[in-house]
């Protein structure tokens, strides 16, 4: 009965007020985050100010999100452990010096990145897609799409989801 109650006590702190406390904490700091967003574990986030999240999203233990430049993420975005998102590299093709760059990330709505999925600069995630775990996105993936591999490429095609009424 004891062992019980401790489990809901501990159940309770972790499901509903640290991801709580977690979710005001970074409110303070992001550009915008939407509704019933959760962290559901430590993040690792460089310049805030530059993502948006939606409505209904949620973060996993050891995410990145490397925003040199704007990370846009959509409604019902699921990211799963370890994930990195990076808007920022090198042109290493420089003959003297190695220039930094930067471009916008964009995850639309009902996107899933499967755990240590690694999204590049100037990519763009169409709807409802899910990216499998440790692919390397380095191109735009359409929407209704599975993409897999090393670079991420799709191989199937979802059905559209139907509108209910």
């Amino acid at each position: 009965m004891k062992k019980s109650f401790l489990n809901k006590f501990r159940d309770f702190l972790t499901d509903y007020l640290i991801v709580t406390l977690r979710y005001y904490y970074w409110k303070l700091f992001f550009n915008k985050i939407g509704k019933n967003v959760k962290f559901r574990g430590s993040i690792k986030v460089l310049r805030p100010y530059n993502i948006s999240v939606g409505d209904n999203c949620g973060f996993n233990d050891y995410v990145l999100l490397n925003a040199r430049t704007q990370i846009l993420i959509g409604n019902n975005v699921v990211i799963s452990p370890g994930v990195i998102i990076n808007t920022g590299g090198l042109y290493y093709k420089s003959k003297y010096k190695k220039k930094h760059f930067s471009k916008k990330v964009i995850i639309k709505d009902g996107v899933w990145l499967g755990s240590n999925s690694l999204i590049m600069p100037g990519v763009t995630i169409g709807k409802n897609t899910v990216i499998g775990g440790g692919a390397v996105v380095v191109n735009n993936i359409p929407a209704n799409s599975v993409a897999v591999g090393v670079p991420a490429k799709v191989v199937k095609k979802l059905n559209k989801p139907s509108s209910s009424k």
